[in-house]
């Protein structure tokens, strides 16, 4: 039992970090119409007004705001289901962390390698990202468990 509640504890995280993920992706999303962030670091208008901050004419906080509204939506799902979840779900989960965790890793290096600016937002956006990351990995270690 010990292993359910703390799997359930691990779902009901990585749901806050994938709402506080979107909360953040719309924030950074407005820029686009509102032209202001607050920014205490001072990058997070130049990297939001970069060419990189656009994908194929998207912007990529509207990108951010999907992939988190769907890793949301996954990680309600997992939660709501409890037992009953279907088994490819946690492989789905896994690989939508996998696919942020890679494009947050490719947008930091931007940052600090091409654009020589930090945004406190987007460092805010990778560390919500590598901790689903982290929370999804170890579901699927606690599931294994309880096999």
């Amino acid at each position: 039992m010990a292993n359910s509640n703390e799997l359930r504890r691990l779902q009901a995280l990585g749901a806050l970090f994938g709402l506080f993920g979107l909360f953040d992706s719309i924030y950074l999303w407005s820029y686009k119409w509102s032209g202001q962030l607050i920014c205490s670091v001072g990058g997070c208008e130049s990297v939001n007004s970069s060419s990189y901050s656009m994908l194929l004419g998207i912007p990529v906080a509207a990108i951010g705001a999907a992939g988190y509204a769907v890793l949301l939506a996954l990680a309600l799902w997992a939660f709501a289901a409890r037992d009953h979840a279907p088994a490819w779900l946690r492989d789905t989960r896994l690989t939508f962390n996998i696919i942020g965790l890679f494009f947050a890793a490719y947008l930091t290096g931007v940052e600090l390698f091409i654009l020589h600016a930090i945004c406190m937002w987007c460092v805010l956006q990778a560390t919500a990202i590598t901790a689903m990351f982290i929370g999804v990995v170890v579901e699927r270690r606690v599931e294994n468990a309880m096999d």
